[in-house]
């Protein structure tokens, strides 16, 4: 045990010192203060990426709600051709009919997850349609 500590000491020990070596005897090497970092932009110069975290969330959960209605809309579609195709056969009916009651019931969730999300943002005091998180000042 003693030999796994004393070596496992040493390795990092050789890094922390190999890194400090490095950094203080790199050609070139730049003091960072003087670093600047800026948005990545394409050739128009447009910049690439989203400009705060809020942006982020509400492109992200509009994506969601847009997936999750495409979803519902399939389920819905796949249902009534398992209806369709059914031949009769009670069980297959009884799936297919499943399948849709469900799809709608989601589409139900989905429609009430939304309209609390509006309420919520109206009392709390945030726009749901331009969700934005203040950024730090800088």
């Amino acid at each position: 045990m003693r030999k796994l500590i004393l070596l496992g000491s040493s390795v990092l020990t050789s890094f922390y010192s190999a890194t400090t070596a490095f950094a203080n005897h790199v050609p070139g090497h730049v003091d960072n203060s003087s670093i600047q970092i800026q948005r990545p932009t394409r050739e128009n110069n447009q910049p690439i990426g989203f400009a705060n975290l809020g942006d982020f969330i509400q492109n992200t959960l509009t994506l969601l709600l847009i997936l999750a209605v495409v979803v519902v809309l399939l389920m819905l579609i796949w249902g009534a051709f398992e209806w369709i195709f059914s031949g009769g056969d009670k069980e297959a009916v009884g799936k297919a009919r499943g399948r849709i009651i469900n799809a709608l019931v989601g589409l139900g969730i989905l429609s009430v997850a939304f309209a609390l999300f509006q309420v919520a943002g109206s009392f709390l005091g945030f726009n749901v349609a331009n969700f934005v998180i203040p950024t730090p000042p800088r």
